[in-house]
């Protein structure tokens, strides 16, 4: 299923920081409706050998074309970000809240890949560590967002997709600057600091989801509802609907919507889906039999109810309300769980290889276990989130070495079978092969 982050990604418009609004304004040959069809072509190029892609003339001409939004580009990917960088503080959360422009930047991360991938066959090894260290900033902003986390998140979930070839061989390369090294290990780490398993995330949009709540059922709304009912529902209707039953409402769908974050929360912490759907579950059967109870008690019992004007009926058409609300559905975020650990098994791939490699050069060797790299070059081992968040497994052999992720089918394949991420991004049944370093 395509989530609703992955289709709103590239389609809502919004406010774009200073620096990265003057870096789209720049692009050029890149506009208009054909948008998605410039981003596959550029992935396209991506996946070219870098002799062929140097001698491409497409590629020549959209980074010829491009070199001043891309310097805008670098430029933007220093600064620091207080939160709110790449989308403002919303004056309140709805579902009209606009959402950030994420298009543009994606073109541009990849040109700059493009660039880096030929530059390095070049043996302009500085120029080529001058793009990569700007995706891995433009990462480092992504994962220290305050709003518009879900997008965000994508977004620097796409960055580690695209980038994490591009990364991989200049840490092979052994003109690797040490500098370069130190800053984009620098780097990747804030974006692992930054990671909360999505929590910032999920909380985020459960209070979306009440703010939507209070624009959609409010006296206002419920007036206009009202007067398009018969004569004796609406007068029960009216009788009812007085502030205490609007209190009920917000109070009993927050405590939903809160609880089901809850529950998400947890899920992504631990890379484990099934507790959503557990709870769905027993919330979906528990609004069933609500309504079963309802339409037992028969539509002129309920009127005579409403006019009445009691407690009970009062809270019954409160509670409707808020089941109606839970029915109509939020997006299935439960199923981005596993594509967000492999995001992170890929960063923390990256983390470890950074760590190995500066070892490496200090002590002339490779490191026995990654337990050697603690303190001096990670403050942790890097964890693998499909194998119950164990240490990465590494192995060497001579001046060579492998590290590795069980990967998505949480199956140790030793590192031989590597989980070709196209065809699971399209099918997440086929999940089988490890997360390898070298890729």
């Amino acid at each position: 299923m395509k989530t609703l982050a992955l289709i709103m990604l590239f389609g809502l418009a919004g406010a774009a920081a200073a620096g990265y609004k003057e870096a789209e304004g720049a692009l050029k040959d890149m506009q208009g409706p054909k948008v998605g069809e410039i981003s596959k072509e550029l992935d396209a190029l991506l996946l070219l050998p870098a002799a062929a892609l140097a001698k491409d003339a497409r590629a020549a001409a959209y980074l010829a074309e491009n070199q001043g939004a891309m310097e805008l580009f670098r430029q933007a990917a220093e600064e620091p970000n207080d939160g709110y960088l790449l989308a403002p503080k919303p004056e309140k959360l709805s579902v009209r809240t606009p959402a950030p422009k994420f298009a543009a930047h994606t073109r541009l991360l990849r040109l700059l890949l493009i660039e880096a991938k030929i530059k390095a066959a070049q043996k302009q090894y500085a120029l080529a560590e001058k793009d990569l260290l700007a995706a891995a900033g433009f990462m480092a902003q992504l994962s220290a967002q305050r709003s518009a986390l879900i997008l965000s998140s994508m977004v620097e979930q796409l960055a580690i997709l695209k980038a994490a070839p591009a990364f991989a061989e200049s840490l092979g390369a052994p003109s690797s600057r040490p500098a370069y090294l130190k800053e984009l290990a620098a780097r990747l780490d804030k974006v692992y600091r930054n990671q909360d398993f999505m929590r910032a995330a999920m909380l985020e949009e459960a209070e979306i989801s009440k703010g939507s709540m209070r624009e959609a059922v409010n006296p206002g709304t419920m007036e206009g509802e009202r007067a398009k009912l018969g004569f004796l529902q609406r007068l029960g209707a009216k009788k009812l609907q007085d502030q205490e039953f609007f209190s009920w409402i917000y109070r009993d769908y927050n405590a939903a919507v809160d609880a089901h974050a809850g529950v998400l929360v947890g899920a992504f912490r631990a890379n484990d889906p099934a507790p959503v759907a557990a709870y769905l579950g027993k919330r979906n059967g528990e609004i069933k039999a609500r309504r079963e109870a309802v339409d037992k008690i028969g539509t002129f019992s309920g009127i005579l109810d409403g006019l009445r004007g009691g407690p009970a009926a009062k809270k019954g058409m409160a509670q409707a309300i808020v089941d109606n609300m839970l029915s109509i559905g939020t997006p299935a975020y439960e199923k981005i769980i596993p594509r967000y650990h492999l995001f992170l098994a890929r960063l923390n791939l990256l983390r470890a290889a950074l760590a190995i490699k500066s070892y490496q050069r200090a002590k002339r060797r490779l490191p026995d276990g990654l337990d050697q790299l603690v303190p001096g070059f990670l403050d942790a081992v890097p964890q693998d989130p499909f194998n119950k968040f164990a240490p990465l497994v590494y192995n060497k052999t001579g001046k060579k070495f492998l590290v590795y992720s069980f990967g998505p089918d949480g199956k140790d394949n030793g590192g031989g079978a590597a989980l070709d991420y196209e065809a699971y991004f399209e099918n997440p049944a086929r999940d089988a092969g490890d997360i390898i370093f070298p890729e």
